[in-house]
């Protein structure tokens, strides 16, 4: 009999970056070991031109994927989820909400939403996509034949860009000053 597919939401507070990246990566790479969602504390109504542009141009299907919020997950007829991972920055003190029920697990990942310039957006999201897609493919490496939620939970916690820990994304990939204050352009990506 094979094993039911864990059902994983990524909480974001738009919905329109990070959290649909995180989606498309699970969908796609997790086969039937999962199925994926995502949804925002404050949802935007639409993901990002940027984020579209680059998973098409990825080969990813985008054509489901839009801007929703969380609270769609808590009503009748919802699928059950198994795994909340909420992503929000350093200095977004969203609390990991969801479903009941659910096991939660907090990933600390910057926002693309400071930042102005398309330049920077662009290679923002090729960072952002570049941690996601690390941390995500070292949570599938290990077979999950008969692993419980609870065990996928603490592979996520395991790989996350960021642990709840506080230690910060490699400076190769975000400097140090962005968690500091800078307006527009003042953020020079490696």
């Amino acid at each position: 009999m094979a094993q039911k597919p864990v059902h994983v939401l990524f909480l974001s507070t738009a919905n329109s970056a990070r959290s649909l990246i995180a989606e498309t990566l699970l969908r796609d790479f997790g086969g039937g070991r999962v199925r994926t969602f995502s949804a925002g504390t404050q949802p935007d109504g639409q993901m990002l031109p940027l984020v579209e542009e680059f998973l098409e141009a990825k080969g990813y299907d985008t054509a489901g994927l839009f801007s929703k919020t969380h609270k769609l997950f808590m009503e009748d007829g919802a699928p059950d989820i198994d795994l909340v991972i909420s992503i929000s920055a350093p200095d977004e003190n969203e609390p990991v909400l969801g479903p009941l029920g659910a096991l939660r697990v907090h990933w600390q990942m910057p926002s693309i939403h400071a930042l102005k310039a398309s330049s920077d957006q662009k290679r923002f999201i090729k960072i952002i996509y570049k941690q996601l897609e690390d941390s995500i493919c070292q949570a599938l490496q290990p077979s999950w034949d008969g692993l419980s939620a609870r065990d996928v939970q603490r592979l996520f916690e395991q790989v996350g860009p960021v642990t709840q820990q506080g230690n910060k994304l490699d400076n190769e990939f975000v400097p140090e000053r962005y968690f500091g204050d800078f307006t527009g352009t003042e953020l020079a990506l490696a």
